[in-house]
């Protein structure tokens, strides 16, 4: 039945008496909800905010003129504020450790040679490097773009399969 009363926004003019059994089980933030939307129960809420103060803000005082509800409010927001601002020195400090990940080039005045295996099949298949090293940086920055100096690539001929009908004569006759 309380959680029910709790989703309530506007009670509809209900006095505070007989809401206070539901406004004790509130949350900070629903009796807040219920106070923006019922102003009349902000003068009667002050000992609920007490509660809350006392349970959230033990070793905070209370300030000259200041309502509970109000305490309440500024401790939130002091809160807050530190938790951004230690977020923001966590965030900073672990920028500044990461290590910038930088690309380094083994090969940069000649072509990478590929793997043995990978060449025997490049040459098999008619792919030719260029051997010479690219001189200038425009002619080596576009080498590098261009597949490391590759000239020409073959697409792949395989070879044709036997026909499906001499291999069944073959198993017919070991039978």
């Amino acid at each position: 039945m309380i959680f029910f009363c709790l989703a309530l926004e506007y009670p509809g003019g209900v006095p505070y008496l007989q809401l206070k059994p539901v406004l004790d089980k509130a949350t900070p933030a629903q009796l807040l909800n219920m106070e923006h939307h019922n102003p009349y129960l902000i003068e009667k809420t002050d000992e609920l905010w007490l509660l809350h103060c006392q349970k959230e803000f033990r070793n905070k005082k209370r300030e000259d003129f200041e309502s509970w509800r109000e305490m309440y409010m500024r401790c939130l927001d002091e809160r807050e504020a530190k938790l951004r601002e230690i977020t923001a020195n966590i965030k900073q400090s672990q920028d500044k450790s990461k290590p910038i990940p930088t690309t380094k080039l083994a090969y940069i005045d000649s072509v990478v040679k590929p793997p043995r295996t990978i060449a025997k099949i490049q040459a098999k298949n008619g792919i030719v490097f260029d051997k010479k090293p690219a001189h200038n940086s425009a002619s080596r920055i576009a080498a590098l773009a261009l597949s490391e100096g590759a000239k020409k690539v073959v697409t792949l001929k395989y070879k044709k399969a036997p026909p499906h009908g001499e291999n069944f004569i073959i198993f017919k006759g070991m039978e």
